[in-house]
């Protein structure tokens, strides 16, 4: 599930805005390594190129997953939230500093960020919203619904969606456990909902059967 609609990425490299896309450094990381820590000392904006960042909040041996940080996306490091990579990736970095001077030095771009900061505020309610009151099924069938909504390709009375994301990570984002996902989808497979291509696609044959699970 994407933080944001809006790809900052996009816009950066549009050619009003590629002096502000000058101004960040470009990190790579190794898959599972961990960017940031909880209130990181240093307070930097990133902004993901490629692969994709976990965010996620530790209490004792608890995980609470927030999002998956894909290309185009933006984050601040100053939170109580840790970032990991879940594949290789790269990333660009400004400090916050910088970035306010970018705001003021270009309004223009502001309301691109309004736009960002909506979205997080929406995305982050509606994961709350799920945890707190709905059980797993719904919480699943939610995700699978939105994500085909999102990418999900129409072929005749299917949809095919390329998740690009295992069933542990999909565990991780609806908050149960890895076996728990893993039955659920094996139960929506015989009930003839979803068929399984590969660990990280899948094909929904029932739309409106799936949804009828989440209601």
């Amino acid at each position: 599930m994407k933080l944001s609609n809006i790809n900052l990425l996009e816009t950066l490299n549009s050619p009003e805005y590629l002096p502000i896309l000058a101004t960040f450094s470009e990190r790579k990381a190794r898959k599972k390594e961990i960017l940031f820590l909880p209130n990181h000392y240093e307070n930097n904006v990133i902004i993901v190129k490629k692969g994709k960042i976990r965010v996620y909040l530790a209490f004792d041996d608890k995980e609470f997953t927030l999002s998956i940080l894909e290309p185009g996306d933006v984050f601040s490091t100053h939170t109580r939230a840790y970032t990991q990579c879940l594949e290789d990736c790269e990333f660009l970095v400004s400090s916050a500093e910088n970035f306010r001077k970018i705001i003021k030095q270009y309004p223009s771009f502001t309301f691109n960020i309004i736009q960002v900061l909506g979205d997080l505020l929406h995305n982050s309610i509606t994961i709350i919203n799920g945890l707190v009151f709905k059980d797993v099924t719904e919480r699943l069938v939610e995700f699978l619904v939105n994500a085909a909504e999102e990418k999900g390709i129409i072929t005749e009375q299917e949809i095919k969606l390329n998740l690009g994301l295992n069933i542990e990570q999909i565990a991780m984002l609806v908050g149960a456990s890895r076996q728990t996902v893993s039955v659920l989808l094996s139960d929506f497979s015989k009930a003839g909902i979803i068929h399984r291509v590969d660990q990280r696609t899948l094909i929904i044959t029932n739309m409106e059967l799936l949804k009828s699970l989440g209601s």
